[in-house]
């Protein structure tokens, strides 16, 4: 009965842990976390890392969902590979790994892939 109820209050502490690093102020960057030497730049390593887990998830499962999309539409359109490139460009191209910089603001996350922002 405590192994069970330790593994409950264990799951309750990282899932509280791992959603207070969503809601980490950027106001509390400084020049200097830029250089690495801070407890801040480090958080925000650890954050972007555990923010790279699920949104890198999705992003690859859409990548592969419109390759096989995109693959379908070039083989029915009868080869037409401009239609293919309409679905595999949104869905293969964008930001894959979230960094300090996206959770600063200084980069864009872009989920939706352009022509201009390959794997950014």
């Amino acid at each position: 009965m405590l192994h069970r109820s330790w593994i409950k209050g264990m799951a309750i502490v990282l899932v509280l842990a791992m959603s207070s690093l969503t809601f980490v102020s950027v106001g509390w960057t400084d020049t200097a976390s830029e250089a690495g030497k801070t407890p801040n730049s480090a958080g925000l390593q650890a954050a972007s890392w555990l923010l790279t887990l699920p949104y890198g998830g999705a992003k690859v499962a859409m990548a592969l969902v419109g390759g096989v999309v995109g693959g379908l539409t070039y083989a029915f359109s009868g080869g037409n590979k401009e239609a293919a490139k309409k679905v595999w460009k949104p869905t293969m191209y964008g930001t894959y790994v979230i960094t300090p910089e996206h959770l600063k603001g200084e980069k864009p996350v872009h989920f939706i892939g352009t022509d201009e922002k390959i794997n950014s």
